[in-house]
């Protein structure tokens, strides 16, 4: 289920990336910038949920009997 959050988290913020690249007439030039600083952690999000989903994968798997 965090595999779906991550995918739309994904499609949702990426392209945020090219925030600076995209023309904001109405926007001041600092303005451009808080906005893009403030928003753009938004962008790792999906990267990091999907590092968190895949450790909890690993975490919970269980654990083969050891032969002694």
């Amino acid at each position: 289920m965090a595999f779906a959050g991550v995918a739309v988290l994904a499609v949702l913020w990426t392209p945020f990336a090219a925030w600076w690249a995209l023309p904001h007439p109405e926007m001041t030039a600092a303005g451009r910038v808080w906005v893009g600083f403030v928003y753009l952690p938004l962008v790792l999000w999906a990267p990091l949920l999907c590092a968190v989903a895949l450790d909890l994968r690993r975490r919970s798997r269980p654990v083969p009997p050891t032969r002694h």
